[in-house]
């Protein structure tokens, strides 16, 4: 089976449920500093996070404009080739619903296999180092185990990290989220229209045949930081010192990040108040 993970990187198609002012303005989408922030964290946070995967059988699949400065398309392409190699495949898009350009792209290079799993991963954010591996297994049952009339599954992990990019402060929060976009895939037949995009993440529980995975360690990283197209809040519930060098072993890029931000635990940010 196929493991895609589809990312959006600074793709110009305006649509209403892009909060941002920058997903619905060129002029600010393409700004060289903003491109520079998003660069970062797409290097150090989401990059890094599939390079560091225990199962490498997997593809990610990133989508962005033909509108974006050469420059930058160039700096996008080493980056990907850098730390992924050929698994990495990127798109420069004209203004369409992504689920257009990652449907035709999957038809065109991803149909050998009768099944595909489809895995949503924004561009700033990260997942686990056995989370493909972990979902590689979660994705055979949900095929084999399909209920009636159901052509496809969608399979969610509600646990995980939401660290706070501040000041040049880093602080890891706990956050449960079942439905959440990241990380939130799709496993169904190649050939299928259904595609993430097609759907709002928020009602897929209600909608749709679904797994939720709860665990007792966390699968993501959804970063909150300055540039965020969505308005994400955060659980006021940080990690504690020991609790951050634990999940260290999950994210071993918070080890990088850490060399960047200063990595704050519940007992520095409550000396801080």
């Amino acid at each position: 089976m196929h493991m895609i993970y589809q990312t959006r990187y600074s793709f110009f198609y305006p649509s209403p449920g892009w909060r941002s002012e920058a997903s619905k303005q060129k002029e600010m989408l393409f700004d060289p500093e903003r491109l520079a922030r998003r660069e970062y964290f797409f290097e150090k946070v989401t990059l890094q996070s599939l390079a560091d995967q225990e199962d490498q059988d997997f593809v990610l699949n990133v989508l962005s404009s033909e509108d974006m400065p050469e420059e930058f398309k160039t700096r996008l392409v080493a980056l990907c080739k850098d730390k992924l190699g050929d698994r990495a495949h990127i798109i420069f898009g004209e203004p369409a619903p992504t689920r257009v350009h990652f449907r035709q792209y999957r038809w065109e290079h991803f149909s050998d296999d009768p099944w595909t799993c489809q895995i949503v991963l924004d561009d700033d954010d990260a997942v686990s180092t056995d989370f493909t591996a972990k979902l590689r297994a979660e994705a055979l049952a949900a095929k084999n185990l399909r209920g009636r009339g159901e052509k496809y599954s969608c399979i969610s992990f509600a646990d995980g990290l939401t660290p706070l990019f501040k000041d040049g402060a880093l602080a890891l929060h706990k956050l449960n989220k079942p439905a959440i976009n990241l990380g939130l895939a799709i496993v169904a037949p190649s050939k299928t229209r259904y595609n993430l995009f097609d759907i709002s993440h928020n009602n897929v529980i209600r909608d749709r045949p679904s797994r939720v995975i709860y665990s007792q360690t966390p699968y993501y990283i959804r970063a909150l930081h300055e540039d965020n197209d969505s308005r994400k809040k955060y659980q006021d519930n940080a990690l504690t010192g020991a609790e951050v060098a634990e999940v260290q072993k999950y994210f071993p890029l918070l080890k990088g990040l850490s060399e960047d931000w200063n990595m704050m635990s519940e007992e520095a940010t409550a000396e801080a108040r």
